[in-house]
């Protein structure tokens, strides 16, 4: 934790931010685990964010989530005329014509954080939800969302091992830099497999100023990913990018974070 910030207020924000990316909860010791504090220090924090329904127990497995303070004041933020309002609304038209899942999501250390998406009407998709973080180097908006990352401050962002979600993430930051500056190059970065088995992933960087401020992917499962539909969604991909970067260029607030 930065020395400028304030030890209570960081906490209450450390609970709220697992507990927004986790889909069953935590318990109270799950929670102090988690962010590194113990029991008795952050229990007055969970009792008031639990009186003031920004979290909520389940008192059959004493796990706490999200409550709906938290949820209404994320529906403001969502509901208001945003960049994000926009984006969704052509991430909509994506979903309409692919019939494949669109996420999007901005760079959160070595992760990625998911801001938006929409579900592919298909039965069988990749299931994620806004919120959550996924490692950056075993998926296709990370890849998208480090293409104006140079080599040396990429080594900053991953100092450690690079995280495994299945046998074929990549786990040699060589290889990362290789595929990134690919990306770079051809303007759609690709996953195979990397975050779940039997996934294809295609995404695209949303660049302003020389910045990349947000990536956009399509999800594929890879029995529905062939050449006619990888260039469909590359079509419509690159019709996102251009429409949220023509957007960008008058927008000069903080984008959607």
């Amino acid at each position: 934790m930065a020395s400028a910030e304030h030890r209570a207020t960081s906490r209450v924000l450390d609970i709220l931010e697992i507990l927004s990316s986790s889909t069953g909860g935590y318990t109270l010791t799950e929670i102090a685990k988690q962010i590194d504090a113990p029991k008795s220090s952050i229990f007055p924090i969970i009792h008031t964010l639990e009186e003031r329904h920004y979290i909520s127990m389940d008192s059959s497995n004493g796990k706490y989530s999200i409550g709906i303070s938290a949820f209404a004041i994320g529906s403001t933020y969502v509901s208001s005329k945003s960049l994000l309002s926009h984006i969704h609304s052509a991430m909509n038209e994506l979903v309409t014509v692919c019939n494949e899942t669109c996420n999007m999501g901005v760079l959160n250390g070595s992760n990625v954080l998911y801001v938006a998406k929409i579900d592919s009407p298909q039965s069988l998709r990749l299931v994620t939800h806004v919120g959550i973080k996924m490692p950056a180097n075993c998926t296709a908006l990370g890849k998208a969302l480090l293409t104006k990352t140079s080599f040396e401050d990429m080594k900053k962002i991953f100092p450690e091992k690079l995280s495994t979600c299945t046998k074929y993430s990549i786990t040699d930051i060589n290889i990362l830099n290789e595929q990134v500056r690919k990306a770079e190059i051809e303007g759609y970065a690709y996953e195979n497999q990397e975050f779940a088995e039997q996934i294809m992933c295609v995404a695209v960087p949303i660049v302003k100023d020389g910045k990349v401020m947000a990536a956009v992917s399509v999800s594929i499962p890879s029995f529905r990913y062939d050449d006619k539909k990888l260039i469909t969604v590359k079509e419509e991909l690159k019709k996102i990018k251009i429409r949220a970067e023509l957007l960008l260029r008058n927008y000069n607030g903080e984008i959607l974070i």
